[in-house]
């Protein structure tokens, strides 16, 4: 469920940063015009103020891809090895854990309980 959303984040913001990067200098000139209530905007005034918002804008897309990759990161130390999905393993989860997950009539299994412990059906937890 997690890494759905995260792939969904992860998928938005490079559309994001893509769309960015496509449209070139454009898209900079009007978020100026628009710019803060008492920044006067307007035409007359975008040569001169042009260095430093341009600037702004570039931390912005730097911002957006640091945070892109730290989401990118989160997501490949969260995937389980394909060997593991493959022969069914689930991985280890310490004693007090949660170890399963229960849906209606269905009781889904996160992790193995370490020796000495079992998964308890009604608390779901290692014991």
């Amino acid at each position: 469920m997690e890494s759905c959303r995260a792939l969904a984040l992860c998928a938005v913001a490079a559309a994001l940063l893509l769309g960015a990067r496509g449209q070139g200098q454009p898209p900079l000139r009007r978020a100026r015009d628009l710019g803060p209530p008492g920044g006067g905007g307007g035409g007359g005034g975008g040569g001169g103020g042009g260095g430093g918002e341009g600037g702004g804008g570039a931390s912005r897309e730097k911002e957006l891809i640091e945070a892109l990759q730290e989401v990118l990161e989160k997501l490949k130390s969260k995937r389980v090895p394909h060997y593991e999905k493959k022969f069914g393993q689930v991985p280890m989860c310490d004693a007090g854990e949660q170890c399963a997950v229960r849906k209606g009539a269905r009781i889904g299994k996160l992790c193995d309980c370490p020796r000495g412990t079992w998964c308890n059906s009604f608390l779901l937890k290692c014991l």
